[in-house]
């Protein structure tokens, strides 16, 4: 009975843990823009996957820049981007 609570509890943790790391992905893929230091393009991610799948360095992803083609660093700019479009 007490290992069946256990597990139970263990569950609802690993699942809140894995929700709440997936809300934070969502919240930076939605509100971060990336500049690449190689050629100076600002970009976002086609998709979630891409931007989960960049190495995090801080304050820099390491991400494919559809400008240049190559997968350099970018620097994440928070906020909205006035006639932002992203190519």
């Amino acid at each position: 009975m007490y290992q069946n609570i256990m597990l139970i509890i263990a569950t609802i943790l690993v699942i809140g843990a894995i929700i709440g790391i997936l809300a934070v992905y969502i919240y930076i893929f939605k509100h971060y823009h990336y500049r690449c230091v190689k050629c100076s393009a600002l970009y976002k991610p086609d998709t979630l996957w891409q931007s989960m799948c960049g190495i995090n360095g801080g304050s820099q992803r390491k991400l494919k820049c559809p400008n240049c083609n190559t997968r350099e660093w970018a620097d994440m700019i928070k906020g909205a981007i006035p006639n932002f479009e992203n190519n």
